[in-house]
């Protein structure tokens, strides 16, 4: 079996840009922390098989010059596709109204569109939340020393501070300049995957394995 390409591992298209690349990436981070399994189970070994490609991915497509350089080495998708054959539509895109029910043109553009503008408005709640539970979060963090081991999620961003007693990682927002994305979080001594740069912390028990943010 063929070995899947970069857009393969994270899921994405040829076309993708690089705001969709790394939107796919953190979600893969997020979902297949290997902490959240259980040490040398098969899930825990997948699970840092599958980060290491998604890594490795990331490194790959989210440099412009890389992504340009890589993409010369795969297949041209035109050659490779088949022409799909080419069938006129039958069917009318028009929604039928209700069997005997004779409506108005405005009655009818709300059944169509109702639904759209409750789902737009849903997902407004929904990011508006997020947001709110995210500001909330970082302040929290800010004005908290750290006295024992955190645990970070994979995905979220983090800036290393030095303190007296060794580094501190500081939670933040990854566009904030010089911020880090945290790959891993592992217990010290044990080692972090090729491709990310190991940061032991003041604790003594926590290794944050990072990746440059975008």
């Amino acid at each position: 079996m063929a070995e899947p390409t970069h857009y393969e591992t994270l899921g994405v298209s040829r076309s993708a840009d690089r705001k969709t690349i790394r939107r796919a990436y953190l979600s893969i981070a997020r979902l297949t922390h290997p902490d959240q399994r259980s040490a040398g189970s098969v899930q825990r070994s997948d699970a840092e098989s599958r980060i290491r490609a998604a890594n490795a991915a990331w490194n790959t497509l989210g440099d412009r010059a890389k992504r340009q350089e890589y993409d010369r080495t795969l297949p041209d998708p035109v050659r490779t596709q088949a022409p799909k054959p080419t069938q006129p539509n039958l069917t009318d895109p028009r929604p039928a109204p209700p069997s005997g029910i004779i409506v108005s043109a405005q009655t009818a553009s709300l059944w169509k569109w109702g639904p759209v503008a409750a789902a737009v408005l849903i997902g407004l709640f929904l990011l508006i939340g997020s947001a709110y539970a995210t500001s909330q979060d970082s302040s929290s963090s800010g004005t908290t020393m750290q006295t024992m081991p955190t645990r970070y999620t994979p995905g979220s961003c983090v800036v290393i501070l030095a303190g007296d007693a060794g580094k501190i990682a500081q939670p933040v927002s990854c566009a904030q300049q010089f911020s880090n994305i945290v790959s891993l979080q592992v217990d010290s001594p044990r080692p972090c995957p090729s491709q990310t740069v190991a940061v032991p912390l003041a604790d003594g028990k926590t290794t944050l394995c990072l990746v440059s943010a975008p």
